[in-house]
């Protein structure tokens, strides 16, 4: 487990995060009379990661561009819907956008979605999840910490320190056939939960309400974890895909892994628990 961070955020740091609440800002106002709407559901189009776009998700993805493009700030831009897109001639960032984390959860009415960006440049890198149903900020500035807002209230995240890896509260996902690699570490810690949002899990994972997160399904797309991996990491957890290898996020919108992100304590333990089932 990497020591935490006691900082500010850079001025750098500040101004992106003012166009992260403001892109949360306007995706919130742009769904709110969607969610637990059946009809928000409606596929529009094929997505550019080659999932189908829902009515909700296209009109969160638009209201994020729209403050990019009033930013005065140019971008490239990765997004789950129209893959990739460029504000300006010469982007100063890289931006992995995953608008609405939890599509389902939203169209169902379940209180648990989020928008997750991720902002690299040449002189830092911020991530930014904000959990749309409760109005709650969390956000990184890579070197600097991890934070989390409510209602203008800054406090600083710092991972769980639960001494056994029996006490452990763990978020997993899994797809068959390799199902038995859940089972394994099921059997040894306290609880496992699916909640539905990626990005929102991994900061619960930084604010130390989880102990870890594990996703097995081989088709995790990296836009929603870009944002949240960094959040974990300044908050003094571990991030790697499920061989203890660092990931890298480059771009790609096909880089895909399986992934794994813990308070650091018993990631070794982990990954020897999920690596048995692997066919």
């Amino acid at each position: 487990m990497s020591q935490q961070v006691e900082m500010e955020l850079s001025l750098e740091g500040e101004r992106l995060k003012e166009i992260c609440d403001l892109a949360a800002e306007a995706v919130s106002r742009s769904i709110t009379k969607m969610v637990g709407d059946p009809d928000s559901g409606r596929v529009t189009q094929m997505g550019a990661d080659g999932t189908p776009t829902k009515s909700i998700d296209g009109r969160a993805e638009e209201a994020v561009i729209g403050v990019l493009e009033r930013s005065g700030i140019e971008f490239a831009i990765l997004s789950e819907e129209l893959g990739r897109k460029e504000i300006g001639k010469n982007p100063r960032y890289f931006l992995h956008l995953d608008p609405l984390d939890g599509t389902f959860n939203a169209i169902a009415g379940i209180p648990f979605y989020s928008v997750s960006i991720y902002i690299s440049g040449a002189t830092t890198s911020f991530g930014y999840v904000f959990d749309l149903a409760h109005a709650v900020k969390f956000y990184a500035e890579k070197g600097r910490g991890a934070w989390t807002e409510v209602d203008g209230n800054r406090s600083h995240l710092a991972v769980s320190t639960t001494p056994t890896l029996h006490s452990f509260s763990v978020s997993a996902y899994t797809l068959r056939p390799n199902t038995t690699r859940i089972v394994g570490l099921g059997d040894v810690v306290r609880r496992i939960r699916t909640l539905g949002s990626t990005s929102l899990e991994l900061c619960l994972v930084g604010a130390g309400r989880l102990d870890a997160f594990v996703d097995l399904r081989g088709g995790l797309r990296l836009v929603d974890v870009a944002a949240g991996s960094l959040i974990v990491e300044e908050a003094g957890g571990m991030v790697t895909d499920d061989r203890g290898d660092r990931i890298l996020f480059n771009g790609d919108m096909w880089q895909k892994a399986e992934f794994l992100a813990t308070n650091g304590l018993f990631h070794r333990e982990i990954l020897d628990l999920i690596g048995g089932g692997r066919s």
